[in-house]
């Protein structure tokens, strides 16, 4: 039976990061359990009820009636977000949402909009700012080891997906800057803490996706950022912060599996430093910090204004792509 100390999820999209990373974190944080998993086919039954021993279904209206939970974890193809957020917010659901929180900043403005309406949490899952690599970068920023940051670079990418892969497909809310462009920006504006006053970017669509994408911001005291995605390309996760007394560059950077040890490396006038931490778990710490939060009303007004500051960038970058040509 449910305990009513720990905050009760329901999963919604059942796909590889759930299946790997995200159920396990739901149950093996101290602050919250799964009660129910939905998918909207019946291919995960088998391995949602064996290997996790949870109740399966295909419908989330049908999941509201028969089974008490909290919250929902987003956990499907972008596009599908919104639908599933608003119904959540109107059953009074709390929401945490896998990036990109939507298709489109109106979208996500909808959600948004739901979400503080109905007295929910939204939270827009960008789980590498809770590893510990991250933390201890934010440490050194704090003790200025390497003064003033004025430039990021940041890289994401990866090889081609099959055609099926819903990255790939339009209407499911595709492309790579929603997919991995998305981690470089939201990187950009939280080390400046400041959204951009002028974007320039390229992207190379193909089929109406862009697999690829560079994009320059640059912020207000002559910061600026030089973003890198691709979804076709050899396998690169990693960003740099150069300031003025030094730089720290940071190996695996967004996506991050449990049992990896990170490096840093970090270059001052003292010389080249190579740290090496133990590994974390992002998955369960970002669920943790949901789960002690999203009762807090001036926390949540920041969430919101987060989701839809990143949303609106996105955009931003798009119409600026556009525009270019």
């Amino acid at each position: 039976m449910a305990s009513k100390s720990k905050l009760r999820f329901c999963v919604i999209g059942c796909g590889n990061i759930s299946l790997k990373y995200s159920i396990n974190a739901l149950i093996e944080s101290e602050n919250s359990e799964v009660v129910v998993c939905v998918d909207h086919g019946q291919s995960k039954k088998k391995v949602i009820e064996e290997r996790f021993r949870l109740p399966f279904g295909t419908s989330f209206g049908r999941a509201l009636k028969d089974y008490d939970f909290d919250a929902v974890y987003i956990a499907t193809p972008t596009a599908s977000h919104k639908e599933f957020a608003l119904e959540a917010a109107e059953n009074k659901k709390h929401i945490l949402c896998e990036k990109s929180l939507a298709a489109n900043f109106v979208d996500a403005e909808e959600m948004v909009f739901a979400a503080q309406n109905n007295g929910v949490a939204l939270f827009e899952g960008f789980m590498y700012q809770f590893h510990r690599q991250n933390i201890y970068i934010r440490n050194l920023l704090k003790k200025n080891v390497v003064g003033e940051v004025f430039l990021i670079n940041a890289w994401f990418g990866f090889p081609k997906r099959p055609n099926t892969d819903f990255r790939l497909i339009k209407h499911k809310g595709g492309g790579g800057l929603l997919d991995a462009g998305a981690y470089t920006v939201h990187l950009a504006r939280n080390v400046f803490g400041s959204e951009p006053i002028k974007i320039n970017a390229g992207m190379q669509v193909r089929k109406e996706i862009d697999i690829s994408g560079s994009i320059t911001l640059n912020f207000t005291h002559h910061r600026s950022a030089h973003l890198y995605y691709s979804m076709d390309s050899f396998y690169k996760n990693k960003y740099e912060l150069w300031g003025e007394k030094g730089n720290i560059r940071v190996e695996r950077a967004f996506s991050v599996a449990p049992d990896h040890e990170p490096e840093i490396i970090v270059e001052t006038a003292k010389g080249i430093e190579k740290i090496i931490l133990k590994p974390d778990n992002h998955f369960i710490k970002e669920i943790d910090y949901f789960c002690e939060n999203h009762l807090r009303l001036s926390v949540r007004e920041q969430w919101y204004k987060e989701a839809a500051a990143q949303a609106m960038t996105l955009e931003n970058i798009v119409q600026r792509n556009n525009a270019a040509g």
